[in-house]
């Protein structure tokens, strides 16, 4: 299935060009975060037209991605660390689905893409 999002989308999440080796490693991404979001929405068929919303959740996923910084992996995406020095004692607090490093959905992203989702709805027929 394509990607709910393109290159240029990504860019504009991170309001710069992306770079050759980016490009490359964004357009798996892409794929990747489509294939997250589109699990979450739980539809049997892409909307289409894609909707600028969905668009925008897979391209900030991507962008999350791509401005992780370059530290070793169990120090990356940490919402809150601590140390002390006496009996050496280490703590983090991750962000939620952040330890893959694969794009993740946050709360915001869910909320985002609900609206567009297929769960929760109620049908209703005749049985006569």
């Amino acid at each position: 299935m394509a990607p709910l999002a393109n290159l240029e989308d990504v860019q504009a999440r991170l309001g710069r060009p992306l770079t050759t080796d980016e490009e490359t490693r964004a357009a798996g991404l892409l794929v990747e975060a489509s294939a997250s979001a589109r699990a979450w929405m739980a539809c049997a068929d892409d909307p289409d037209p894609v909707p600028d919303d969905v668009s925008l959740v897979v391209s900030r996923m991507v962008a999350r991605v791509l401005k992780a910084p370059a530290s070793p992996p169990q120090m990356q995406n940490l919402d809150q660390f601590s140390r002390s020095a006496g009996v050496y004692s280490q703590s983090g607090t991750y962000t939620e689905g952040a330890t893959s490093g694969s794009p993740w959905l946050t709360k915001d992203d869910k909320r985002i893409l609900r609206r567009y989702g297929c769960r929760g709805r109620a049908w209703s027929f005749d049985t006569r």
